[in-house]
């Protein structure tokens, strides 16, 4: 296997297990619920709070890296990930829950920003929407994998089980990307920075500048970011309070929408030689608002059918495209800075919107996290079409 391809298929893997670790996770809330006897504003609390760990590390983790073996900065975040997945078992009630919860997001904060950013580097000069779909599609299908099997594995055996699985899972994991990456050659795993130190002035106005040339982008960051987190922390819960589905059933409709993205994503690539970015996340945030809404309105089994495909191909669509517009504007030095800047503004806005949909949720109802996701959506939609003449990112000036 070429050196490249060495690369993409460590990334691809490590993002599968971060995000299948993540899902397990989520799609184990409407059991933590009952379990621990939560509050909506509680779930609330440990998603967003654990979202805002993530950006926080994401930040740090990704200029930390810039000029390092970045391969070793991804396998540590592995080992990580394994203990934390571990250690949540163990969890005896909210303390415990979300303080497991914290020391996970930040184990899973390692990939985001110096993954894509390796990638972004090793394919800036060819291919890399075809890389970007590749390793975004991989991680979807890591969700889907443990979003399709958590609580049907759980209904039949302990909610700890899946827990266990994917800690395994990520050892392995670690294993084979050990095996792929112990003979590349150093120029693809550590890439040269600027050796200057910079004062925290300094570094502030390097990422104002840097987030300038893609404002208009930034809060497509953070819509996509709050529609995963809405759908897969809100909607099982939505579906175990308003309907009568079983829990494999709720697992089975959540892992729709993820599948449906993963191969959404896999197929980037081919998607993108036919439809311009643009277009294509014009009409992604369009879809999300109007299917988001419906998603508060109706609870048809057939109608959440629908609306969770369709939903799996607009929510996925827009991380590829979003990373792929990001990287032919940044400069290979400063991948991992950038990329964590961007997923500050990605996971601020999954912070936001479920801290909010959990307070929401106990006051007004559990529809409430849908309406706001769908409302903000079909209002960005409203600025892309504005400013469609304009370029939707450009290098730092």
């Amino acid at each position: 296997m070429k050196q490249q391809g060495k690369i993409l298929s460590t990334v691809s893997l490590i993002h599968a297990v971060n995000d299948g670790s993540t899902a397990v996770i989520s799609i184990l809330f409407p059991i933590f619920k009952e379990l621990f006897h939560l509050s909506y504003t509680q779930i609330g609390i440990i998603t967003g709070g654990g979202l805002f760990i993530t950006l926080i590390a994401q930040l740090a983790l990704g200029r930390l890296a810039d000029g390092k073996n970045v391969n070793s900065f991804l396998l540590t975040g592995v080992v990580l990930t394994s203990l934390s997945l571990v250690l949540l078992s163990f969890s005896t009630g909210f303390l415990t829950l979300i303080c497991f919860i914290f020391f996970m997001r930040f184990a899973t904060s390692f990939f985001h920003p110096i993954g894509i950013g390796w990638i972004s580097r090793t394919y800036k000069k060819g291919r890399l929407d075809w890389a970007m779909g590749i390793q975004s599609g991989s991680a979807d299908l890591g969700a889907f994998l443990a979003i399709l099997t958590t609580l049907s594995i759980t209904q039949l055996t302990h909610w700890t089980v899946p827990l266990y699985g994917w800690a395994c899972i990520g050892i392995l994991g670690l294993l084979v990307s050990v095996a792929l990456t112990y003979q590349l050659n150093k120029e693809l795993v550590y890439v040269p920075k600027e050796t200057k130190k910079h004062t925290f002035k300094e570094m502030a106005t390097d990422a104002y500048h840097r987030m300038k040339a893609i404002r208009l982008l930034i809060p497509a960051f953070m819509i996509s970011g709050a529609s995963w987190g809405v759908i897969i922390t809100y909607f099982p819960l939505l579906l175990t309070e308003r309907t009568s589905l079983s829990l494999p059933a709720i697992g089975f409709l959540v892992a729709l929408w993820a599948g449906i993205g993963s191969i959404t994503s896999l197929s980037y690539g081919k998607i993108r030689s036919f439809i311009n970015r643009k277009k294509l996340l014009v009409a992604a945030y369009i879809t999300i608002g109007i299917l988001s809404i419906l998603l508060a309105l109706f609870t048809h089994i057939i109608i959440l059918i629908l609306i969770m495909i369709l939903l799996g191909i607009a929510v996925f669509l827009t991380y590829p495209a979003l990373f792929s517009f990001v990287s032919e504007v940044t400069h290979e030095s400063v991948e991992g800075w950038t990329f964590g800047l961007t997923f500050t503004f990605q996971t601020g806005g999954g912070t936001i919107l479920l801290l909010l949909g959990g307070v929401l949720s106990d006051l007004y109802g559990i529809w409430i996290p849908f309406a706001l996701l769908g409302s903000l959506s079909l209002l960005f939609s409203l600025v892309l079409l504005t400013n469609y003449r304009k370029p939707f990112a450009q290098p730092k000036q």
